[in-house]
């Protein structure tokens, strides 16, 4: 499958893998934050954005071989890689997978745990919809979650402009990956790579049970939670999240040299 991305800097390589329903331009602030200090790429997902869709059902792993083929194809030996929300379980799927690839990863609004059968059977039920009556059936589910109470309008437009422009085939194959997700906890315990872990106090989708979950999983995390954001910290809390991932990827990139 060969990925629609933007690339943008040069120095050592960083991925930010986008979140469902989503696409690249999700991650634009951090582009302009850290193209002048590192390699950025950032990839649409399979049946998001401008790449092409796989009808039906895409894994995790698919997904990460994806990201895996793109980076042989710029020929990019190790990275570090970022991910919000389902590109948090690519970014996990990728560091058990090739843990000696990543210099570094960054778990954002995500969870380890796995799908348990009431989320599984919900997120079947919701591919169907998605498929019959397009994404405003993801909207309307979302918007809800997504935002924190101070979340600007601005900020709300264009997330909700973003989802509303997904291929419905593609957030749907999207579900049903997911639907499927393994628990990453054990695989993670099994890592030796730095790892910042980012949430929001008001997510409720990743709170703070589920993040400290993952952090109790890793060898070498860095916490930021902040508060009263919601499920996309890296918009809501723009500058404070650019600071600390910066200054994160900068203290290990050190180590890459």
């Amino acid at each position: 499958m060969r990925l629609v991305y933007d690339e943008a800097g040069h120095g050592e390589c960083v991925v930010l893998i986008h979140g469902h329903p989503f696409d690249r331009r999700l991650w634009e602030p951090q582009v302009r934050a850290m193209r002048n200090r590192f390699r950025v790429v950032v990839p649409d997902l399979r049946g998001f954005g401008e790449s092409p869709v796989t009808p039906g059902s895409v894994t995790m792993r698919e997904y990460a071989a994806d990201i895996e083929d793109l980076l042989d194809d710029l020929g990019v030996g190790r990275a570090a890689i970022v991910g919000l929300s389902m590109g948090g379980l690519v970014t996990m799927e990728l560091a058990v997978s090739r843990p000696e690839r990543y210099w570094a990863i960054g778990p954002v609004a995500t969870t380890a745990e796995p799908v348990t059968p009431q989320e599984r059977t919900i997120r079947l039920q919701r591919a169907e919809a998605v498929e019959r009556d397009g994404m405003g059936v993801l909207v309307d589910y979302m918007h809800t979650g997504l935002y924190g109470p101070n979340c600007s309008p601005a900020i709300r437009a264009r997330i909700e402009a973003m989802m509303a422009a997904a291929p419905p085939a593609g957030a749907a194959a999207a579900l049903r990956g997911r639907a499927e997700r393994p628990d990453y906890r054990p695989l993670l315990a099994a890592l030796d790579v730095p790892a910042f872990v980012c949430a929001g106090s008001a997510d409720p989708w990743s709170n703070q049970q589920v993040t400290d979950e993952i952090v109790a999983c890793l060898k070498d995390p860095t916490l930021l939670v902040l508060d009263g954001v919601g499920h996309l910290p890296n918009l809501e809390a723009e500058r404070e999240f650019n600071h600390a991932l910066r200054t994160f990827l900068e203290a290990h990139a050190l180590l890459e040299r």
